[in-house]
């Protein structure tokens, strides 16, 4: 707060909450005529483009900023009527109790007012002269004007504007209804797109003039009671100033010193008098630059009219060329139906006749196809029986090939056995050579039998050798 009184800005609005208040009862005003949308006011606000919502917003902004500086004003104008230092408060003494308790008191208080009340005190304090105080409730005074005069340009800006968004509207809406124009000249063939065709073009105009209607209406309720807050504004300032130079700063005495003081009381009083007069503008001046720079509703309805005018005439002219043209083709298109007409019918009786004969084909192509499944299933149970009869006949065949394949196993080891036993009877012949050989009177004998030994020995090492037994089994069918 104290960064806030020493700007100078007690009167100034909070811009934040500003546009967040304006925006809430754009969006509230939109809620409620939701209900409403097919009155004219619902129209208006509903169905008239984007313009409509920006022109509420910028209204209901204006709107809260002169509800807020008007609360504002109000408060300083309650606390300046409760406002009062007695006479007999003494201001000889710039560096005494009182002093210090009213400016203690003036401090519990943060308003304008007092705020420079208390800044008039301090420095009367802190001085002691006159002059000092004087001159800083000059500068003060100006301070406080600047910061009024700047806190006011948002709004006025927006007072500005608000006509503008108008104008685009209407310049929308007239090139809406010129484009559908267009359209609705190229698309003439059938009833319905000529009716949508002029509605396109009539709701363009109603845009046009909907949008204007609602931002001069709008610029005009939010412009007057801007003007009259601001007037109010610049009353409060100059009854603080009157109040400061006439009540304030008579009753304070001048320091003393040396040098003569060639300055009265009654010159100050009149030159911040003629200064305050001179710095604060008229009536008639805060609102001439306003009048000045916004447009008269001639001025932004004029071109608009001239322009629906030449619209309209273009419009009027080539409907009426085109509607013998479209009655023509109208006319062309009836009897186009007809003959369309008279072509299905015969088609539909084709199609029914095509439909029956397809309906018999489908009732036999069902009936060959449900005795085709009998058959395969026959075929498929008969076919069954005569693969189980085959599988059990093989089944008995290799039964007969395994019983054989046994006995065939066994008669090969019975030979294995008998080839051991050859070769036994081989080791033991040829022990009883080696002993043959030692007897000599045997000598011959055994040289006879190791030749017959000799001549079996290739029998005997082809029996000894491993064989291989194939086995063939032939299987009738």
């Amino acid at each position: 707060m104290g960064q806030k009184n020493n700007n100078r800005q007690e009167l100034d609005i909070n811009f934040l909450n500003t546009i967040i208040a304006a925006l809430v009862l754009t969006i509230l005003i939109y809620v409620l005529a939701l209900p409403f949308q097919e009155t004219y006011v619902g129209m208006l606000l509903l169905k008239r483009g984007f313009t409509q919502f920006l022109t509420v917003f910028c209204a209901f902004l204006v709107i809260t900023i002169t509800v807020d500086k008007y609360l504002k004003i109000s408060k300083e104008n309650k606390v300046f009527k409760k406002l009062g230092i007695p006479e007999e408060f003494s201001f000889e003494n710039h560096q005494s109790v009182q002093l210090l308790h009213l400016q203690e008191d003036l401090s519990r208080t943060s308003t304008m007012i007092t705020n420079r009340l208390r800044r008039v005190i301090n420095a009367y304090i802190n001085s002691g002269s006159r002059k000092t105080v004087t001159n800083f409730a000059l500068d003060d005074s100006s301070f406080y004007l600047s910061a009024s005069e700047s806190s006011y340009a948002v709004p006025r800006i927006l007072v500005w504007a608000i006509p503008l968004l108008g104008f685009i509207g209407t310049v929308l809406g007239i090139s809406s209804a010129v484009n559908g124009f267009t359209g609705f000249l190229e698309n003439t063939a059938e009833i319905d797109q000529i009716k949508e065709g002029i509605g396109t073009v009539t709701s363009g105009l109603a845009v046009a003039f909907d949008t204007t209607l609602l931002a001069l209406l709008l610029s005009v309720v939010v412009m007057i009671p801007l003007v009259l807050i601001e007037r109010m504004e610049s009353n409060l300032l100059l009854a603080t100033d009157i109040y400061i130079n006439d009540y304030i700063l008579p009753r304070l005495n001048e320091k003393q010193t040396g040098e003569k003081n060639d300055l009265n009381t009654e010159v100050i009083v009149n030159t911040i008098n003629t200064t305050l007069e001179k710095k604060l503008p008229t009536k008639e001046e805060l609102i001439k630059p306003i009048k000045e720079a916004l447009p008269t509703p001639e001025e932004l309805i004029s071109p608009a009219q001239i322009y629906a005018q030449e619209a309209a005439k273009n419009l009027v002219t080539e409907f009426v060329n085109q509607f013998h043209k479209i009655y023509e083709q109208e006319q062309q298109l009836l009897n186009t139906i007809k003959e369309v007409n008279a072509v299905i019918l015969e088609d539909r009786n084709k199609f029914i006749q095509t439909f029956g004969q397809q309906n018999d084909l489908n009732q036999s192509i069902i009936t060959n196809i449900k005795e085709l499944v009998d058959l395969v299933q026959k075929n498929n149970e008969t076919n069954s029986q005569g693969l189980v009869e085959a599988s059990q006949a093989i089944s008995q065949q290799l039964n007969k090939a395994a019983v054989s394949l046994e006995e065939k196993v066994t008669s090969l080891e019975a030979s294995s056995a008998r080839i051991a036993e050859l070769k036994s009877l081989q080791s033991n012949l040829e022990k009883i050579v080696e002993v043959l050989h030692n007897v000599g009177d045997i000598e011959k004998t055994l040289v006879n039998i190791q030749d017959k030994i000799t001549n079996i020995q290739p029998t005997l090492q082809d029996l000894s050798k491993p064989r291989v037994i194939r086995l063939v089994e032939q299987i009738d069918n």
